[in-house]
């Protein structure tokens, strides 16, 4: 048995070791070190959780939003479609009673004229009727006064036609239905007089 070595005022008794203390020390640095290594992991996971969350629900917008385009697109094709099929109907509808009625296009200036000839007949029918002797004369200027109304009332009515079928002569409705209302106008003025009887 060995006895412990003696120091000046007894035994001497082992004390810590100083490489225990360094070893100590150096075993809490990798603890701490750990421990916020996995903290950062947890952080990391918790951030890239919330960050595929965010995504996932944005990309669920998305295809909503897609979806919702697509429909409102096929929507609008659709009644563009219609719109387009309406208007090849009713330019053939015009085309149908333009024909019917064999309206030349004329202009404002020429239905004026027109117009204008038709007043100045009229007026010469109805002063023939007035001077006429017999029954025949009167009879004839009844029947020029008629054919000047008519005529006056055909031209109008060419007029009104040529009006509608600006329509289809704009860029698009909006325009279209600017110059046939413009037209109206027009002839509204140029046409009171027949329209009204006087």
């Amino acid at each position: 048995m060995t006895t412990p070595p003696t120091g000046p005022t007894g035994p001497v008794v082992p004390g810590p070791d100083p490489r225990d203390a360094d070893r100590r020390r150096h075993r809490t640095g990798w603890i701490v070190a750990v421990v916020i290594l996995g903290l950062a992991v947890i952080s990391l996971l918790i951030w890239a959780l919330s960050t595929q969350s965010d995504l996932d629900s944005a990309n669920t917008t998305i295809e909503a939003q897609q979806q919702a385009a697509e429909k409102a697109g096929e929507s609008a094709k659709e009644t563009g479609q219609k719109a387009q099929e309406a208007s090849a109907s009713a330019k053939q509808a015009y085309d149908g009673v333009s024909s019917d009625l064999a309206a030349e296009t004329e202009t404002s200036a020429q239905l004026q004229s027109d117009v204008n000839q038709a007043e100045k007949d009229k007026a010469k029918a109805q002063e023939s009727a007035a001077q006429a002797q017999d029954e025949t004369d009167k009879a004839k200027a009844e029947t020029d006064k008629a054919k000047a109304e008519a005529d006056a009332a055909t031209s109008c009515a060419q007029g009104a036609i040529n009006a509608f079928g600006a329509i289809f002569e704009g860029d698009n409705l909006r325009d279209g239905v600017d110059q046939a209302v413009a037209r109206l106008q027009e002839l509204k003025g140029t046409c009171k007089g027949p329209l009204s009887g006087g």
